[in-house]
């Protein structure tokens, strides 16, 4: 129910029914379905722009994941919203931490995304050469997983960061 109401754009209303399931669930002491609760409530904050919120409450899920393949998208997601409020370092910290989840759990996409968070995290703070490097693994790994829409994106991001290396550094 509570994800038909974000779908059809009611957001006060979705985050009325998270709230409920995250009480509910806290109260009834059920990690699996307070974590639920906990990811519903990041993802309405963050799809209405209110991106610190969302992190507070994907931040109360971390000790609640075990599964590398879940930790992976929730550390992405914490990563990409530092990101967006401009804490290019947080942001770095969870791409790394995407990135060795993705790689515990073997998965090439989430390794890419891992990857080009951490490159534009670096990209952002000035560390060109790691940047660069970064958006290269990424790129190796969207010709890997043949997702030519990844890869002509990165290419494109990578050609960039390779035009504020330093004459004589183009990798």
């Amino acid at each position: 129910w509570e994800i038909w109401t974000i779908i059809l754009g009611d957001m006060d209303e979705a985050l009325k029914h998270h709230r409920t399931d995250l009480q509910l669930a806290e109260q009834c002491k059920l990690p699996e379905a307070t974590s639920r609760a906990l990811n519903n409530m990041g993802l309405t904050f963050a799809q209405t722009g209110q991106f610190a919120q969302a992190v507070e409450f994907w931040e109360q899920m971390i000790p609640l994941v075990d599964d590398s393949l879940e930790k992976t998208w929730l550390f992405h997601n914490i990563g990409s919203s530092s990101l967006k409020m401009k804490q290019y370092e947080e942001a770095k910290h969870y791409g790394i931490r995407c990135l060795a989840a993705a790689e515990e759990a073997a998965d090439e996409k989430w390794q890419l995304n891992g990857n080009v968070l951490i490159a534009q995290a670096e990209l952002k703070t000035g560390n060109i050469e790691s940047s660069v490097s970064h958006f290269e693994k990424a790129s190796s790994l969207a010709r890997l997983t043949e997702d030519e829409a990844a890869l002509g994106a990165i290419q494109k991001a990578l050609n960039e960061a390779k035009q504020l290396l330093p004459d004589g550094e183009h990798l």
